[in-house]
């Protein structure tokens, strides 16, 4: 999904391992990368048809397993179609010694067109199934790899947006980003990074390079805030130009270049205002160049996962710091968004001082006498708030708090019982959100903790 060719992982197999290779390991290479990117997503002006179908060879012999269900259709177009001739020529280039000098190569040289002889046919795919074709696709061993050839796009107009000169790409946050552009095109697919960063400049970065309309989704209304003072801080655009799309800001979408908007915001299925259903329809009638997927990570939800379907776009870019979930469904991003581009190493983050130095620490609090008698006698949902609410673990808490202010520290405290975070936050007098906060508080509070060198915990 990288642009590696067979030859090259195999070169550098052999170059990097202390023993030789398995002939066994070299087939499974040469059996996944056989079919990689024979299959592509786009999406077309014309129409050609309403569905798909792709049959797999076994043996020569046609296999009767489609993707879709087939409407027939007559005169379906070949496009650059030539007869197959022969064996192709070797015409890789001999791997370089230096492995960083290999991928330095691989990201900056354009990736060679592939041989005219083979023959192309184009389809255009329901979009409501292409969850499902794209699945089909996996299952059949040849990944669809979506592409957006956005600088020859002539049908969706450029959008007026750069860098800032100050906005400085880390190496890190430069290598991502080769990863999805090659070619003159963007690859969809998922970009890990760790907390901290910087994965609002990647993304603003990848908008900026196609520069057609972008679409943000996020996990929050206080998130949709932070990307749009992200996008006026990294970018040219202005208030003009970005338009946000919660339960509490809807902006006149009309015109606007970057819209931000929630998860959930397109996936409300219950009635909605008739200022929210214009907007929806509105968003719906656009092709949208680039869809960011903040938190990628809450795509594989049922709910959540009606967004692609609900909204056009030709890249998908996906974002998250944790390409993790309770269930098995987070290889799904693999068909509902693409393969994973890149993933950066913490440690070495950490090392070269782009991340904070972590240090985690378990502190176990012993009950009091009078707590632990009361807990053990007690068989309903008791327990849990005698145990939360254990007084030793009140002032371990409150010590750490004044220990880490006196430092001049930032301390946030999390909790996932929220009478002991309303009782703790209230004994202490400090600011607290949760569930019911309303989001110009949160934004207030937020902002006082990180600018206000009076507020150092929350």
């Amino acid at each position: 999904s990288v642009g590696l060719q067979t030859n090259d992982i195999i070169e550098y197999l052999n170059r990097l391992s202390k023993t030789s290779i398995p002939e066994g390991i070299v087939e499974f290479i040469k059996l996944c990368t056989l079919s990689y990117g024979k299959v592509k997503l786009k999406l077309l002006k014309d129409s050609v048809i309403q569905e798909c179908r792709l049959r797999r060879n076994v043996d020569n012999e046609e296999s009767e397993e489609f993707i879709t269900q087939i409407q027939e259709k007559k005169n379906i177009p070949t496009f650059g179609s030539k007869a197959s001739s022969g064996d192709q020529p070797d015409n890789t280039a001999a791997v370089p010694d230096d492995i960083t000098n290999f991928y330095d190569k691989m990201d900056n040289e354009e990736e060679e067109e592939e041989d005219a002889s083979l023959q192309t046919v184009s389809f255009e795919v329901n979009q409501e199934k292409i969850e499902t074709i794209q699945k089909r696709c996996i299952e059949l061993e040849h990944p669809l790899l979506a592409e957006y050839d956005f600088r020859n796009d002539t049908v969706n107009p450029d959008i007026n947006i750069d860098l800032r000169p100050s906005a400085v790409l880390r190496p890190y946050q430069e290598k991502s980003l080769r990863k999805m552009f090659g070619n003159g095109r963007a690859r969809s697919g998922v970009i890990v990074l760790p907390c901290g960063a910087g994965k609002s400049l990647v993304g603003v970065t990848a908008c900026c390079t196609v520069r057609k309309r972008a679409l943000v989704l996020c996990n929050s209304g206080v998130s949709v805030e932070q990307w749009k003072q992200q996008f006026k801080m990294w970018s040219t655009s202005d208030d003009s130009m970005i338009c946000r799309f919660t339960s509490e800001a809807k902006d006149k979408p009309m015109g606007c270049s970057i819209l931000v908007t929630t998860y959930s915001m397109i996936t409300h299925t219950q009635r909605r205002s008739w200022e929210a259903e214009q907007t929806m329809k509105w968003l719906q009638e656009q092709e949208w160049g680039i869809m960011v997927l903040d938190e990628v990570h809450t795509i594989p939800a049922k709910m959540f996962r009606r967004v692609l379907t609900i909204v056009q776009s030709h890249c998908k870019l996906g974002l998250t710091a944790t390409l993790l979930r309770e269930d098995d469904k987070i290889a799904d991003l693999n068909f509902l968004i693409g393969p994973k581009l890149y993933e950066a190493n913490w440690l070495e983050l950490q090392k070269r001082g782009f991340i904070a130095r972590v240090q985690c620490a378990e502190v176990w609090c012993p009950m009091t006498p009078e707590f632990y008698r009361e807990y053990l006698g007690c068989k309903t949902s008791k327990r849990l708030l005698l145990y939360v609410m254990n007084p030793n673990k009140f002032r371990a808490t409150q010590y750490l708090i004044r220990y880490h202010e006196r430092r001049g520290d930032k301390t946030i405290v999390f909790s996932d019982n929220v009478f002991a975070l309303k009782h703790y936050a209230i004994k202490m007098n400090k600011p607290y959100i949760y569930g019911p906060t309303s989001q110009g508080e949160r934004i207030q509070i937020l902002q006082n903790f990180k600018f206000n060198p009076k507020v150092n915990t929350i």
